[in-house]
């Protein structure tokens, strides 16, 4: 298969750098991922532009850093007092060819078997180990002509407007886009590619109206192609002329509806002196004909379990919606050709789609991109036509031999000898999400293309698939390639495929990351970003929260690392904690507290210690930055929240304003605590007990912090390390 390997991108809107930012394309399915505003829809419009001969980029499309420093560059020469005004014609003159352009890269791979006919003129590498074309795109300035030149210098023109068209020129090259030779008929270049984008914007609207039989007249055009229809409509127009004339169609509706007319003509003739001549109808169907009178009478429907049928536009938008995207690809698959380089896009698939509807389309897509064999079973929802024939009255002869028609065409569809049928198997809609349905053996040989900010439709496709977009400040991109990631050596891929889907996924769209162990810090982080003003801030960002545990944040790492994002880890010390600990007094506790070690992995991978004082003091060494990336927080209790082990009894030690967590109180202060301050948790039996105590006997965790947020006393008892993990986070 002819397919797009690599497309790289520079000086285009947020795509800039020293070099072109790549994106690889896979053989079949590619997801390009991200939140909003990150380049997804760029992309698209890029690729819109280079494959359907647009040429609509212009000076707004250049990245603002390359544009500002193009005219730094010409304003430099405008202002240069130590040359003459015939050296800064000169200049200015050739002034384009020096200043940053729009660049796209594309490498094209193609087998040995593949019919590289169209393509054979543009190969530069004569290596026949190597199977690539490479072709580069160059949107450069518009020399500027003399007398503009003048009329800048002069200060009668702002060189602004002067230097702000673009023209585009494609070359074709080697594999270092070097040594280009352009191709001076550009539309020879586009012929290179079947190229179709489904746009997010929707054609189907929300009213029954708007949608009226959209799905049954996109339907036809899957067929239009198709041998057998053409065949067979031709067939038809033969039987249905037959009955027209059987009928005399012609004289009746003539007689009917034209003699009122054709007295008025022959008036109007008589008034000018002219001759309209004689006007008369004849009923003769030809292939465009058929078409309409199909589009009239033919319906998709929906038939619920209990075999009541329901027309598509009473139907949901979302439901219609997964047919929509559906029938694009099959569209696409019947306008294959295996000379070019075939090219489908679905922009923000999910729009109008339930999160299981997007996992239906996603499965469907693969098995159409794959061509998986007819004993692959699949979950998904296929289209078929239905016709229906709506009731008339016949009150003339004119209207029986409408409905003559309808029943030939009826009885042709009925007989199989018309077969209007969106997909190659004979399939009917169920209303249901769980209908299975073979998909025929066939191999299509075409590359899709996805862009997404939905986490439904993301974990559904493939690590391998998927390419990261994510924002580097206002006027820059970046973008992650997870094929390279997850196929390093050194990743634990098993780790990142059983685990992406279920907890990681949400970190492709995050702007920052909070990790934590349980239900209880979410709950805690959530409230606090959303109601505290200190942290409006972050309210602001996309905030992802990650559900870890103790034992695997740590397994996190490699893919934080690779996407740059800014994450802030809370984790518990958990040092031993024996029971015998409560007979101890305040300062004896402490001191075997320092003695002992932490059983928590993340703090022993991160901190490269074991035993808590080492722990303690090397957490005031690096205020949580562990590591050399200085993008990752690690924040756990310390002395600093009274040598408290977990969330829980630091937050409790901060709401009584104890001096630590192994403060004696009694048994009837304690009970006083509980009523006073609305406290989800038991007493003691013993006649004193300590906040540590008490926590490590505390039976639900969440329902605890429930209760500080319902009594409204959740900022009173936010410990001293979760406050300097969120001001680092908002920093």
């Amino acid at each position: 298969m002819i397919r797009i390997e690599k497309i790289g991108i520079n000086n285009y809107r947020k795509f800039y750098g020293d070099n072109a930012t790549t994106v690889s394309l896979d053989n079949d399915i590619t997801a390009i991922v991200g939140a909003n505003n990150s380049g997804k829809t760029s992309l698209v419009e890029l690729l819109s532009n280079i494959f359907k001969e647009k040429d609509y980029l212009n000076i707004e499309d250049m990245n603002s850093k390359a544009r500002f420093q193009n005219e730094l560059k010409i304003k430099q020469i405008i202002n240069d007092k130590k040359i003459s005004k015939e050296d800064k014609l000169h200049k200015l003159k050739e002034i384009h060819k020096e200043l940053k352009k729009i660049t796209i890269e594309l490498s094209i791979k193609y087998d040995d078997k593949d019919n590289i006919e169209l393509f054979s003129s543009y190969l530069l590498d004569l290596d026949i180990m190597k199977k690539n074309f490479y072709f580069l795109i160059e949107y450069e300035y518009i020399p500027a002509k003399e007398e503009e030149i003048l009329g800048i210098l002069e200060n009668k023109i702002n060189f602004i407007e002067i230097y702000s068209m673009l023209q585009p020129k494609i070359y074709y090259c080697n594999e270092d886009f070097e040594n280009k030779i352009r191709i001076a008929d550009k539309s020879n270049f586009y012929k290179l590619f079947n190229y179709h984008c489904v746009y997010a914007i929707r054609k189907l609207a929300d009213t029954s109206d708007e949608k009226q039989n959209f799905l049954s007249k996109h339907l036809l055009k899957t067929v239009q192609n198709n041998t057998n229809w053409k065949e067979n409509v031709k067939e038809l127009i033969l039987g249905i002329n037959s009955l027209l004339n059987e009928k005399d169609l012609s004289s009746k509706v003539d007689k009917i509806t034209l003699e009122h007319i054709k007295k008025t003509l022959r008036s109007f003739s008589k008034t000018n002196g002219g001759n309209t001549g004689n006007l008369g109808v004849d009923f003769k169907l030809e292939n465009k004909d058929i078409e309409k009178v199909l589009l009239d009478f033919i319906h998709i429907y929906f038939e619920q379990d209990e075999g009541m049928k329901i027309k598509e536009q009473k139907q949901g938008l979302g439901y219609s919606n997964l047919i929509y995207l559906l029938l694009e690809a099959q569209i696409f698959s019947e306008k294959i050709d295996t000379r070019k380089a075939n090219l489908l896009i679905f922009e923000e698939p999910e729009a109008h789609l339930h999160p299981q509807m997007e996992n239906i389309f996603i499965r469907y897509i693969n098995v159409i991109a794959k061509g998986e064999s007819n004993n692959e079973v699949t979950e998904v929802t296929e289209v078929t036509e239905v016709t229906e024939v709506t009731e008339v009255t016949e009150v003339t002869e004119v209207t029986e031999v409408t409905e003559a028609i309808k029943a030939k065409l009826m009885s042709e569809i009925e007989a199989g000898k018309l077969n209007v049928a969106a997909t190659t198997e004979e399939t009917t809609v169920q209303n249901t999400d769980t209908n299975t349905a073979e998909i025929k053996e066939k191999n299509i040989p075409f590359q899709m293309l996805i862009t997404s900010h939905s986490s439904e439709m993301t974990k559904s496709i493939g690590l391998d698939n998927i390419r990261v977009f994510r924002s580097n400040g206002h006027t820059e991109s970046n973008v992650y390639d997870l094929c390279s990631f997850i196929n390093k050596d050194d990743t634990d891929k098993e780790f990142y495929e059983k685990f992406f889907q279920f907890n990681m996924v949400d970190m492709v769209f995050a702007d920052k990351l909070i990790l934590f162990e349980g239900d209880a810090e979410r709950l805690l982080f959530k409230y606090l970003i959303s109601q505290m003003d200190k942290y409006e801030d972050l309210s602001s960002q996309y905030i992802s929260f990650i559900q870890v545990g103790g034992a695997y944040a740590h397994k996190y790492l490699d893919l934080i690392n690779f996407l740059e994002i800014k994450t802030l880890i809370f984790t518990d010390i958990d040092y031993e904690y024996k029971k015998e600990d409560i007979e101890l007094n305040t300062s004896t506790v402490i001191s075997e507290i320092l003695k002992r070690e932490t059983s928590n992995d993340t703090i022993k991978q991160f901190v490269k210690k074991t035993k808590i004082d080492d722990i303690y003091k090397k957490s005031k060494q690096t205020n949580g930055e562990y590591l050399e990336n200085k993008m990752v927080c690690l924040k756990f209790q310390t002395e600093n929240d009274g040598y408290a082990r977990t969330l829980e009894d630091a937050m409790l030690k901060k709401l009584l304003q104890k001096d630590n967590v192994f403060t004696k109180i009694s048994k009837k202060d304690f009970g006083e605590i509980i009523t006073d301050y609305k406290l989800l948790m038991s007493n003691t039996y013993k006649e004193e007990t300590t906040i540590r105590d008490r926590i490590d006997k505390l039976q639900n965790k969440t329902d605890f912090m429930y209760a500080l947020i319902y009594s409204d006393k959740i900022k009173e008892a936010i410990p001293q390390y979760i406050e300097e993990g969120l001001d680092w986070l908002k920093g």
